[in-house]
């Protein structure tokens, strides 16, 4: 346990603060998960965490729901 706590910090001091920043929004997320109750089936996401989500998708959502929209009619 201290190798893998020697890892961890060695890691934290070398990244910026940006990054830091980043690692710390991660464990408050686990944090938060593993303190939410089990039976909790819908998982509500603030919109900062959705845009941080879906910036990274190559493709236009809105030309998919479009598509599905039209399927359906």
């Amino acid at each position: 346990m201290m190798v893998l706590r020697q890892k961890i910090e060695e890691e934290l001091n070398s990244m910026d603060h940006q990054s830091m920043v980043a690692v710390y929004e991660h464990l408050r997320q686990i944090n938060r998960l593993r303190r939410a109750p089990k039976k909790q089936l819908i998982s509500v996401v603030d919109i900062e965490e959705l845009l941080e989500l879906t910036s990274s998708s190559k493709t236009s959502w809105g030309e998919v729901v479009s598509k599905d929209r039209e399927e359906r009619l």
